[in-house]
């Protein structure tokens, strides 16, 4: 396969499936990490089969990763909060980082790939500076060129998820070959607030580096779309949000402690801040067996 090297010898893939049904509708979700090769800045993939009973819409809070989303269903439909009469479709598609939460939807039975890269994997995987996607979703032939519709289709015609994610797997590993490296003072400093996760001086990142912090904080806004300032505070959110994700109940002001607030009111209007909900209504939208947090109105 091409982009896969003789000292990569295939493997037994380990999937997890979710599968939900209920007078929602019903998914499928199957997880899986990537191909060792790929593991530094590539964070999983998921697959997902869906069909819901009524149109659902969900929010994405703004997180450390960027989704790479291969669809062969309905389109993604984005809706912006101030005109949710008029959403934009999109087929297959990349979405840069963001300082504020997205509402996604779609328009009929969905079927596609999510790929969650990291910043750093996103500046190689695509060969350019992120600030152009910066709180955008862009069209992945746009930025991914030629390539796209061809493996868009093979994942389409391949018989599972596990043949799915070895296409994805060889794809990326051939992007990675031909990358061009980014400055190690800025992979360094990205490195280190993900490591972080956002709980780190930025006046010691800026020490560290050598460089000052203006342009510290404009090289590695040119390179990935947020200031370390600003990703810091992505980080914690971002870190928050995975733990009340989970099932089950949630002791708030655990999580505002352990992810680096001052207090639960810091907590909160942070929250508030990047996603438009508190963290109780956040919880509340919860929908069972991984399928994400809807959001009415």
């Amino acid at each position: 396969m091409k982009g896969l090297r003789s000292e990569d010898t295939p493997r037994p893939r380990q999937v997890r499936r979710v599968r939900h049904q209920s007078s929602i509708g019903w998914w499928e979700m199957a997880f899986s990490a990537p191909h060792p090769a790929l593991a530094p800045h590539v964070r999983r993939y998921c697959g997902w089969l869906e069909h819901t009973t009524t149109p659902l819409r969900r929010i994405e809070p703004p997180t450390s990763d960027l989704p790479l989303i291969f669809l062969f269903g309905s389109r993604v439909l984005a809706y912006d909060p101030h005109r949710p009469d008029h959403p934009t479709a999109y087929g297959s598609f990349v979405a840069g980082l963001y300082d504020t939460y997205a509402i996604v939807g779609s328009e009929g039975p969905m079927a596609g790939v999510q790929v969650d890269i990291s910043p750093l994997g996103a500046r190689l995987l695509l060969n350019r500076p992120l600030d152009e996607l910066v709180n955008r979703m862009v069209a992945l032939e746009d930025v991914w060129g030629a390539d796209t519709n061809a493996l868009v289709d093979a994942l389409a015609e391949a018989p599972d998820w596990e043949a799915r994610f070895a296409l994805i797997d060889g794809a990326l590993m051939a992007r990675l070959d031909r990358a061009t490296p980014v400055h190690p003072v800025l992979s360094w400093t990205m490195d280190t607030l993900l490591a972080t996760h956002g709980q780190v001086e930025i006046r010691d990142l800026v020490q560290a580096s050598g460089w000052s912090a203006r342009h510290l904080g404009a090289r590695v806004q040119h390179e990935f779309g947020l200031t370390p300032k600003t990703m810091a505070r992505v980080l914690r959110l971002g870190q928050a949000v995975e733990r009340l994700r989970c099932p089950g109940p949630v002791r708030l002001a655990e999580v505002a402690a352990d992810c680096g607030y001052y207090d639960q009111a810091h907590f909160n209007r942070d929250f508030r801040a990047f996603t438009s909900l508190t963290p109780s209504q956040f919880l509340s939208g919860r929908l069972p067996d991984s399928g994400g947090v809807a959001i009415t109105g």
